[in-house]
């Protein structure tokens, strides 16, 4: 997995959240830093990690020597860059102990979501804490896949495209490939509401209703998405990206997608409250359907229907 053009590019870097997604983008680019520094509230990952180099969560997959584990923020205070990586109802915790800690480098924002009372971004929730150089990370790259050294391809969105496009060259490698763009609008609208998506698509796949239904459903939700993202000032192009219809594809088609297992619950009599599977943020992000249709006068046709389902 070595780097393409810069071996060994940063001294450090940081990851808070070392649950699936974050271990796994920190061991696709191990090579490409001397030290990962994963930041956790368990004591029991913090101890796999550094006594016996595994991640459980992943299956027990191996994990590079200069990948470390602590709970403490203060051993990423000299890192280079540091991403987010925490699901999205921890990320304002998360920015008020990266403030406390007083960490000043470039954030990478990883989670997906949206602020469900305010109808905003993530980047808005964690712009309203830090004073960072902000990025976000999205794509199609599912955690399983990526510890295994699989390629995959992300987007780096943010407004300093300088920044972004070095930083995607130092962590590019073989098996990862990093884009910049411009947009972190549109690329948040597609990182969010393709899990809401794709609990439509498994609703489509739990009633049997066919591909041919699946895949108009698809097209007209993607639709939606573009419409809300330049209605905030997002670009439409931006849904031909990685991160747009990439993302949108793997999610809403593979199996593996646990917003379309929870979509197929759904179908089959179940409910959120009866949800007893892995976290669909999905579910979550939903809820904001409404406010995002009022705020911004977006008429939305499949995401109401998905909203209506489950609420």
């Amino acid at each position: 997995m070595s780097c393409n053009s810069y071996e060994k590019s940063y001294k450090k870097i940081g990851f808070i959240g070392a649950g699936c997604y974050g271990t796994a983008i920190a061991q696709s680019i191990s090579d490409c830093a001397e030290k990962i520094a994963l930041i956790t509230d368990s004591e029991e990952i913090k101890d796999d990690i550094n006594s016996l180099h595994i991640s459980k969560v992943l299956g027990n997959t191996p994990l590079s020597a200069n990948l470390s584990c602590d709970m403490d923020y203060s051993v990423i205070k000299d890192a280079e860059i540091v991403f987010i990586t925490v699901p999205v109802g921890a990320v304002i915790t998360v920015c008020n102990l990266i403030k406390q800690n007083e960490i000043k480098v470039p954030v990478i924002l990883c989670s997906k979501g949206v602020d469900t009372e305010n109808a905003r971004l993530i980047s808005e929730m964690v712009s309203d804490i830090l004073d960072n150089e902000l990025f976000v990370f999205s794509g199609p790259s599912f955690a399983s896949e990526v510890v295994r050294g699989l390629p995959f391809g992300v987007n780096l969105a943010g407004k300093n495209m300088d920044m972004a496009t070095e930083i995607a060259e130092h962590l590019s490698s073989s098996n990862c490939t990093i884009k910049p763009i411009s947009d972190y609008i549109g690329l948040q609208i597609a990182g969010a509401f393709k899990n809401i998506l794709a609990i439509g698509c498994g609703m489509k796949r739990g009633a049997k209703l066919g591909n041919n239904a699946i895949a108009k459903f698809i097209v007209e939700g993607v639709e939606e998405m573009a419409a809300l993202a330049v209605a905030m000032d997002g670009k439409k192009e931006t849904f031909f990206e990685l991160g747009g219809i990439g993302d949108i594809i793997l999610t809403c088609t593979s199996e593996q997608s646990r917003n379309g297992l929870f979509g197929e619950h759904l179908a089959n009599g179940g409910t959120l409250d009866s949800w007893k599977g892995p976290l669909a943020e999905g579910a979550f992000a939903a809820k904001a359907i409404p406010l995002f249709a009022e705020k911004y006068h977006v008429r939305f046709k499949i995401f109401e229907e998905i909203y209506r389902a489950i609420y």
